[in-house]
């Protein structure tokens, strides 16, 4: 199946309400549409002006390709195409960005997650990978997670991320570290 990259219009034709979008070769119109009509049957589309509508007759909802282009044409046509909507009488277009902005694709988020992660991620600076370790062995011993964070300066609910969404790799290296430290432990 060909991946069609352009611009497309969703149109309630009862009251003339036009939304004017783009999809890129890496997306395409009917991914784009497909995102559409989900957050539309889910009730939770961005525009209210289509929302509803839906939610009235489903049938009022139509779409349709404007114009196929390549992706270094589509800001420029999408803008093309969102000025030409709304010259036609009867249509308004109820894009709230008039003109079309194109976002930077990152194609390997690896150095961005490495650079923000543990130590490095800015929001995070009060503690060091020691102090992780630290906390991770006095809540192993029992040490109530209130008094931990008092002495660590953070909130107790912090404490419970560590593994899960901040200081992943420190985590697994205290747990592969906890691994080997028990391992060696020879009893008499």
């Amino acid at each position: 199946m060909k991946i069609i990259s352009g611009i497309y219009k969703i149109e309630d034709f009862k009251t003339g309400n036009v939304y004017v979008g783009s999809a890129d070769q890496d997306n395409g119109i009917k991914k784009r549409w497909s995102n559409h009509l989900t957050h539309l049957r889910n009730g939770e589309h961005y525009y209210k002006e289509l929302q509803e509508p839906y939610k009235i007759d489903k049938n009022r909802i139509k779409w349709e390709i404007l114009e196929e282009c390549g992706d270094d044409e589509l800001q420029e046509r999408e803008n093309y195409w969102i000025y030409y909507c709304s010259l036609v009488d009867g249509w308004t277009v109820i894009n709230k960005q008039k003109n079309a902005v194109r976002k930077s694709k990152v194609k390997d988020k690896s150095k961005m997650i490495k650079a923000q992660t543990g130590e490095n991620n800015g929001h995070c600076t009060k503690l060091t990978k020691e102090n992780v370790f630290q906390i991770l062995n006095m809540v192993k011993k029992g040490i109530d997670r209130e008094k931990i964070a008092a002495k660590f300066d953070i909130y107790p609910s912090y404490i419970s991320r560590f593994g899960k969404d901040r200081w992943v790799k420190a985590y697994k290296e205290w747990k592969e570290k906890e691994i080997v430290t028990s391992a060696n432990v020879q009893p008499h």
